[in-house]
Parts: C-alpha cells; structure tokens; sequence
C-alpha cells in the first residue's frame, strides 16, 4: 500500500474514532451512577480510611512537617452526586463548587455548583440543592436559569462563591457571580436595570419558590459573605469597582446599613464575625504583611488592631468566636494555623495546618468548641493526599486524621473526592458535611476531563464515630 494512502487510512480512522468518542461523550449520563447507592446515595465504611498513603508518611517524615495521628475507628461515609445538570451536562466547561454551605436548623443542608460557563455569553449553569439528613437524599431544589431566564446580551450566573445561609426566618439565602466577579464592571458583561450585578436570593424551603430580596450596587458581585443571625444583618465583600469593599444589607427591610470605600478591604476571601457583631478583615498589604481590621455597624468606622499576618494577605478562613473570645482560622499563602483573642487583640500563629503547609479554604468549629475541622488541599489537589479530613484539638493542639477518602472511594465507587469550599457540622458535632469537588475515577473519566480535582462534584456526609470526638 503506497504510504500517502496508509497515512490518509490512518487519518480517516483517527478522525472517526476521535468523532465516535465525542459523540459516546455528548451522550453519556452525568453525573455517572455510584455503585450500590439507594436514592442516589452510596454509603462505604471501610477500614481502609484509615490507611495513610505512602508520599503522605515520606513527607510526614520530615522534620519541618506538622505531625499528626490517625483515628482508631473509621468512619462511615455516605456520599451523592449532583444531578439533574441539563443536556450534554459531560461536556460543559467545569462543574466546581466555590462557597462555603449551609445547615438549617431542622438539620437539611443547602449547597450550591455551577459549570464555570459562558457567563459572559448567557450559556452557564448554577444550582441550588438540599441535603435532607433524615432520608440521606440530595435534591435539586434552585436552577438559576428559571430565576433569571437567558436572554440575549445577559450574563448567566456560572457559580456561587458566597456562603449558603439559613436566615431567622427559616428561609435559605444566597448570592451568585461570574467566572470571575472582578470583571463584572466591564462593558461586555451586559448587566441592565433589571439584573443590575450581583443578587441577594431567597429561597422558600415550604413554597419552593426563589426570589430576589435585593440587588448589590450596580455591577458589583460578591464571593465572600455571612448572614449575621443575631442581628438579622448580611455582610458581603463587594468585588469589581475600584476595589474591594464591605457591605452590610438589613435583611428585614432589604436596605443597606453600610457601604465602605473601595480598596478598604485587602485580601478579600474571608472576614470574621465576633459574638458582638463586629467584623474582622484583612487589611491592605505592608510589605508582605496584613494587619486585621475590625468593624462594628454601632460606630461604622474601620479601626485597625494591633494584630498583624506577617509574611501572608491575612485570614483565609475562620471559625465563629467561641465563648471565650477566641477565632480560630488558617492563613492565605504560608497556610498556618492561627487563634485571634478578641478581647485582647492577641494573636498567636498555631504551625503548619497539614504536613509542610496546604491551601484550605475553610473551617468548622465544632458545637463544644473542643475541635476545629478542616480538608487541606482545597483548590483541588486534596486527593493527592489522599483527602484527609482533619480534626484539630484545639487544648492538645494535635491533628488527626479522620479519614483519608480518595482512595477508598476511587476503589469503591470510581469517585475521587479532590478539595472543598465548604464544609459544616451537624448540631450535635457527630456528621461533618462537606461540598467535594472532584473527578471520576479512570475508566469513568471522559477524555477532555482531567484528573485534577474538577469536573465531578458531590455531597458527602461523614459520621464520626463517639470514640473520635
């Protein structure tokens, strides 16, 4: 066979094979189906969570590495994956989940994905969904696209970034953004009188109806907020402008209280809430150095502490403040373990949070105020860890491991577990629950889906046993 026709045969078959697997993908069910789950739900328990991967005992090893033991009983682990994600749902850009999640008071959790989109064009996809704790089912309760119906020169919600609150009045709350909520300003994202920038919604758990409560300054998005209970108050950091900036809604009239001056805030990611209704932020770099700034609607001035993140933009993530003024967090960048004395204006930075420092992105203190919880590896790069779920003691100052998830989960259901945004504990400290990011395992990933933490995501409730907590 002349070899021009060898190569052009070789060609035509390549394209047609290349031709078939997309069109196998375009048609495949997703998310795929979990092995032996009841209602969309799979439950493993396993001693094997317990088994700490070989590159995590080498890196253990070193001295500069935080040091940590590993449960005695393992837990059992009951995990769903969102559905319902539309057409062709295998092939759109990167289903992720962004923001921190929330429980209810009848103990129903409420999470938030999106497909990281065409927000710009109108085509992307954004999710509400309910984690109902009785019958361990997980529900799809919000498509962002029947609140806010497509339409041509609109953007589309592709995520939510801010946290997933119940409000006093039992009603759960959020807001969505962009791809990028720093390029809401510009003018090919076409925002209008009617869908002006970012949105506080509503979401009525009895009626199942969504609204808008109010609209945040004109092209404006958040990825950062916390709904103030006691006060009835939601506080967001204000993304795009001239730079970033708090703003406080009264969530009973739906006015603003408060809208700081842009470029007031530093390090935009996390703030705190005290027991007072203070807020701490990161304030504006000196050097490579963040001071904590502190804010109260009583006054509405900043005031700077005499608190200082040295060598970081500040507080990543922070727990609520205990009943002794203490807030317990984890930094940006150096990744250390730190606690905030409200009372006194001390802080005291706590090592490394996992090994030789990881990117976390939240954490949880626990009902009794004994332990801080947290997964290292947020940004998608947990399961190279193996996923440890991490309890710290905050009198012993110990890390445990209470569970490493990615490779029992990949070997019973074909699911790694990669990084979160989002986590919270039941009312009584027994379930952590936590939103994953992740991907398929091998012979389930679609061929443009890499293994990097993205792509699948999933709810994952985590029973810890009595004798661990």
């Amino acid at each position: 066979m002349p070899t021009s026709l060898a190569r052009f045969l070789l060609l035509a078959g390549f394209m047609v094979s290349l031709a078939s697997r997309l069109s196998a993908q375009e048609a495949t069910p997703w998310p795929p189906p979990l092995k032996g789950a009841v209602k969309g739900t799979a439950t493993v328990e396993s001693a094997s969570f317990l088994e700490v991967p070989k590159n995590v005992a080498e890196l253990a090893a070193k001295e500069t590495s935080a040091k940590f033991v590993v449960a005695e009983t393992p837990p059992k682990v009951k995990i769903a994956l969102h559905d319902q994600l539309g057409s062709e749902a295998a092939t759109r850009r990167l289903w992720s989940s962004w923001g921190d999640i929330g429980i209810a008071r009848n103990g129903n959790v409420y999470v938030a994905i999106g497909d990281h989109g065409n927000d710009v064009g109108g085509d992307a996809r954004c999710f509400i969904y309910c984690w109902d704790s009785k019958s361990a089912e997980l529900k799809q309760i919000v498509d962002m696209n029947q609140v806010i119906p497509p339409k041509a020169g609109q953007p589309a919600w592709s995520k939510v970034h801010a946290k997933v609150d119940e409000g006093p009045d039992g009603m759960i709350y959020f807001s969505c953004t962009l791809n990028d909520g720093n390029r809401a300003k510009l003018p090919t994202h076409g925002f209008h009188d009617g869908l002006p920038g970012g949105q506080l919604y509503r979401y009525d758990p009895h009626t199942g109806k969504t609204s808008v409560l109010a609209s945040l300054p004109p092209r404006r998005c958040t990825a950062t907020s916390i709904l103030d209970q006691k006060r009835n108050v939601w506080w967001c950091n204000l993304e795009s402008g001239e730079g970033n900036a708090l703003w406080c809604l009264d969530m009973t009239t739906g006015k603003p209280l408060y809208q700081g001056e842009d470029k007031s805030v530093g390090f935009n990611r996390n703030f705190a809430l005290g027991n007072d209704g203070t807020i701490y932020f990161n304030g504006k770099l000196a050097g490579e150095d963040a001071p904590i700034m502190r804010l109260n609607l009583a006054d509405k001035t900043i005031h700077k502490t005499n608190s200082v993140f040295k060598g970081s933009p500040g507080m990543r993530c922070t727990t609520r403040e205990t009943k002794d003024h203490q807030i317990y967090g984890i930094t940006y960048k150096n990744t250390q373990l730190f606690r905030y004395d409200t009372r006194k204006d001390e802080l005291e930075m706590l090592g490394n949070d996992w090994l030789g420092g990881s990117y976390v992105a939240v954490c949880e203190l626990s009902p009794d105020e004994k332990f801080v919880y947290y997964l290292p590896g947020a940004h998608g790069k947990a399961w190279l860890d193996g996923t440890p779920v991490i309890q710290y003691n905050i009198a012993t100052r110990q890390q445990k491991v209470i569970a490493f998830l990615a490779p029992t989960l990949d070997k019973e259901l074909e699911y790694v577990p990669g990084g979160s945004y989002g986590i919270k504990l039941s009312a009584d400290g027994s379930v952590l629950y936590v939103n994953f990011n992740g991907h398929p395992g091998d012979r389930l990933r679609p061929a443009k889906m890499k293994p990097i933490g993205f792509g699948l995501t999933s709810f994952a409730a985590i029973h810890i046993p009595a004798s661990e907590r």
